[in-house]
């Protein structure tokens, strides 16, 4: 009989040791901060695209439009460590047909090479972006910008959603006429139910929180919004 409830009770402190959800009362919070800053750097986003009948006449005018680019960006000062070239694609087109699944003739062959410049100053970012506009086989320009100190800026700005989690607690907490006592647990995953999957109650995926990409314009933009979402677990006093 002594052994059945040795067991038991082990069983019993295993599950209570594995299970994910805190055994305590608690209250979880949500705390954000943001900033407008001016960007600084930018990241230009292209493809380059070649068709013909001939495979080798499509390698061709990819190679002249790659040339190209590369040109005016050495025209820039942009070196070639900042511009990186993804894998080739080849497709082959066919004609199409309206019913039926015969095999149709290939009408030609499709060549896209898709690039990456990365600017350590916008100074010239709207002159290069209206240039690659202009060019023949390039389609898809979209921009991104940032700001080189982001990581400084991110610091700061989870201290002060940190300090906006503290104060959404002691409210929260006042008005059911407790207090808070110390932090159990913090995730930045920006997603409040990712927060709850810390603890096994939902298994959806982190939403992440930064700059949106700013697509399909050549002009700077006057700022950048940068945001942090941090998720905190309070325990509460007794």
């Amino acid at each position: 009989m002594r052994i059945l409830i040795l067991i038991c009770s082990l069983v019993l402190s295993a599950t209570v040791t594995s299970s994910p959800i805190p055994d305590f009362p608690f209250i979880t919070v949500t705390g954000e901060s943001s900033r407008k800053v001016a960007p600084d750097t930018a990241v230009i986003n292209l493809e380059a695209i070649a068709f013909s009948k001939n495979s080798t006449e499509a390698f061709g005018d990819l190679n002249k439009a790659t040339s190209n680019i590369i040109t005016v960006l050495k025209n820039y000062k942009v070196t070639t460590d900042k511009i990186t070239t993804h894998q080739l694609r080849k497709d082959t087109k066919r004609a199409r047909e309206k019913n039926g699944y015969n095999q149709l003739d290939i009408l030609g062959y499709e060549l896209t090479q898709v690039f990456e410049i990365r600017l350590d100053s916008i100074e010239n970012y709207t002159a290069i972006a209206d240039e690659l506009s202009k060019m023949d086989n390039v389609k898809n320009i979209r921009s991104e910008f940032d700001v080189t100190n982001r990581e400084d800026i991110e610091i700061e700005l989870i201290g002060l959603a940190g300090e906006n989690a503290k104060m959404k607690a002691k409210k929260m907490a006042l008005g059911l006429g407790v207090k808070i006592d110390t932090v159990f647990a913090i995730n930045d995953s920006g997603s409040y139910k990712s927060f709850f999957a810390t603890f096994g109650l939902d298994s959806e995926r982190a939403i992440s929180f930064g700059m949106p990409p700013v697509e399909n314009s050549f002009f700077v933009p006057k700022h950048i919004k940068i945001s942090k979402n941090i998720n905190v677990l309070y325990k509460l006093k007794n």
